[in-house]
């Protein structure tokens, strides 16, 4: 999944719009949490609800997203 708008965020805590890039299916998940781990591990693992394809499966390196917070900031 691609991470197209990150919003409503409270500390870490967000809302984030993702599209597949295998259908082009969007979807918003509004269970994110702002740390390396959720951006680089668990959205290039999130399944398509239409596909059934992750990122993983694809091949597909997603980009970089940047923390609002440092990971040893605590908020």
């Amino acid at each position: 999944m691609k991470t197209i708008k990150i919003y409503n965020q409270f500390r870490r805590d967000c809302w984030v719009d993702l599209e597949c890039e295998g259908c082009g299916d969007k979807y918003t998940y509004k269970d994110a949490y702002d740390d390396r781990n959720f951006w680089d591990n668990v959205v290039p693992s999130f399944k398509c609800k239409k596909c059934d394809k992750s990122s993983n499966d694809l091949g597909i390196e997603n980009e970089k997203i940047v923390t609002k917070y440092h990971e040893h900031e605590v908020v």
